[in-house]
């Protein structure tokens, strides 16, 4: 029996059995679980091929997007098998994805590989952000100034203006693209996209501008990968790097 015919029958099963029920199970797995491995940031790899997140932290939606994007395009994500609230926790618990984190391979990166892992993105995300936006939706407003010295006004307002004036389509963004999110096998095949907690409908451009937000993927491998398989958002990135270089927050 394929995993993935399992692991959707298991989730339809599971339904049928009371939520103290199924929280019995996942917690007797996560016991287990932490007996065998290490956890993995807010993850437990739990027996089955399968991972478990909860707390208080963790959100319904996260499961509700990640099977959203499971069910709607081909991009290789978890199968979500159960994501339900007992009290003040949230769990979540999906399918296990083959591969490592890109970030724990970098070292190893050539440009070749570079220029590989982008073609793989593009393709990968094209589905997802053709997806059409649902009607009615309220665009994020950033609150708040900018603190810019006089002599760079003009050029950083310029540039603002330019990048926010320009037409955007709404995309489904994961909204943390990041190499710990990126899964990759020995042959630099991208074999899972992970954590989809931040996700939601973002300007076309988000994708690109968050995924390479972070100081440590703001210049180097990422920001060459992923500014290939998103081009033409040039603009956008130099914008949103005066908003995060003069904003004491950044949203």
């Amino acid at each position: 029996m394929p995993l993935t015919f399992f692991y959707r029958l298991l989730s339809v099963v599971l339904l049928l059995l009371p939520i103290r029920l199924r929280l019995k199970i996942w917690m007797h797995l996560f016991e287990d679980g932490t007996r065998r491995w290490k956890p993995e940031g807010c993850s437990q790899r739990i027996p089955g091929g399968m991972y478990i997140k909860w707390g208080k932290l963790i959100r319904l939606a996260e499961g509700q997007i990640t099977h959203f994007v499971e069910t709607h395009t081909p991009l290789p994500v978890p199968i979500v098998i159960d994501n339900f609230t007992v009290g003040e926790n949230t769990y979540l618990v999906t399918s296990r994805l083959p591969g490592k984190p890109l970030s724990m391979l970098y070292p190893e990166l050539t440009p070749e590989q570079e220029c590989r892992l982008s073609e793989q993105l593009s393709r990968i995300l094209a589905p997802l952000r053709a997806l059409s936006a649902p009607s009615g939706l309220t665009l994020m407003v950033r609150t708040g100034g900018l603190e810019i010295p006089d002599d760079e006004a003009e050029t950083v307002w310029e540039t603002i203006t330019k990048a926010h004036s320009r037409p955007h389509r709404l995309c489904l963004t994961h909204n943390d693209l990041g190499p710990h999110n990126v899964l990759v096998d020995d042959d630099w095949k991208i074999t899972g996209i992970v954590d989809w907690e931040a996700a939601g409908w973002l300007p076309e451009y988000w994708e690109l501008t968050k995924g390479t937000f972070l100081p440590f993927y703001r210049k180097g491998r990422w920001h060459r990968i992923l500014s290939a398989a998103l081009p033409g958002y040039a603009l956008e990135q130099e914008a949103e790097k005066y908003i995060v270089k003069y904003r004491k927050i950044y949203t």
